[in-house]
């Protein structure tokens, strides 16, 4: 009996002692890794701001190739969410939803995970240095209780191979990505109306140029003699073009009027839209050039062009004669 009395004070010192050094675990776990990679981190920052490409350099796709994906939110930003079905354990159900994005600096996203409470945070934190950008995945979880703190200590263990595989891939397909002479970037658009003449010529950029500085001229009296203020910078949306010819529309932004009371001149709308905007330097004249670039950003991205491109000419050419520094935005709707 004695002995009996013995053993159960030794297993209750055991279970007293089991919980103190639970209670004595910090309540916060961290774990992260971080790789060098040779590209701008406006690069880095395109692939992991959105969900579009992450089955392309996610450490789980390999583990679950059955797996089922769906997407919600937003294209891109804050409340893009991925969600995830899998009979695999070791990447079972749950969802990552984007909390902040920084551009081109950080990206913050909330991990849930079915049958477990808490809502740990992963952030991709990117430094430009030399050689290119400084990548750390970082894992965070905060008001960790119970048994989990012990299951925390191994934190390291779990998913410091996850992320480091990961990593690896983000790496390989970025370093792999097209070279673009100017930034390109995707956005959101809101809705506007401009006023515009729709003209069409052949596919050559002295003559398209000459074409719409003549439209500019006469919108620009239009609006003159109406007392419309400009909203926006000159602008040319193009419906059709070929090799051998182009129609466009010419315009200036403009509130929206009840009528237009021109022969040539027009009222036009342009939806909202998602976009590829390509903040383009120099020469109107090798502005096709910059069209094609982001054809081949889009193709790279797996974007689909889904509308008419438009041209924004930012710089007046009264004010800086310099072609080489003209700044231009060229914008195509995309999904």
């Amino acid at each position: 009996m004695k002995a009996i009395k013995v053993v159960g004070i030794v297993l209750l010192l055991l279970v007293v002692a089991v919980f103190v050094f639970i209670y004595t675990l910090p309540e916060t776990a961290h774990m992260e890794r971080e790789i060098l990679i040779d590209a701008s981190p406006s690069k880095v920052y395109h692939e992991i701001v959105s969900f579009r490409n992450f089955s392309k350099w996610s450490p789980w796709a390999s583990k679950a190739p059955t797996a089922s994906y769906t997407y919600s939110g937003p294209e891109f930003g804050p409340g893009a969410k991925i969600s995830w079905e899998s009979d695999n354990p070791d990447v079972g159900t749950g969802s990552m939803e984007i909390l902040l994005a920084d551009k081109n600096k950080r990206v913050v996203c909330a991990m849930r995970f079915d049958g477990y409470e808490s809502t740990p945070r992963a952030s991709m934190v990117l430094r430009q240095v030399e050689g290119g950008t400084l990548v750390t995945w970082t894992y965070d979880e905060e008001d960790v209780t119970g048994l989990s703190k012990i299951f925390m200590l191994g934190i390291d263990g779990f998913l410091g191979g996850d992320f480091a595989l990961g990593l690896e891939l983000l790496k390989a397909r970025v370093e792999k990505m097209p070279n673009f002479n100017f930034e390109i970037e995707l956005d959101y658009v809101p809705s506007f109306d401009f006023l515009g003449v729709r003209d069409s010529s052949l596919n050559e950029p002295g003559m398209i140029n000459t074409k719409m500085a003549r439209a500019f001229g006469d919108i620009s009296s239009y609006m003159s003699r109406n007392n419309l203020e400009p909203l926006g910078p000159r602008l040319a949306l193009f419906l059709n073009e070929s090799d051998f010819d182009v129609t466009f529309v010419s315009g200036i932004p403009s509130m929206t009027v009840d009528s237009v009371k021109s022969e040539t001149i027009q009222l036009y709308h342009q939806d909202s839209a998602l976009v590829l905007i390509g903040h383009y330097i120099g020469n109107i004249n090798e502005l096709g050039k910059g069209h094609e670039q982001i054809k081949k950003f889009a193709s790279f991205y797996n974007y689909d062009i889904v509308g008419n491109p438009w041209e924004s000419y930012i710089t007046d050419p009264s004010e800086n004669p310099d072609t080489s520094s003209w700044k231009t935005h060229i914008s195509y709707p995309v999904r």
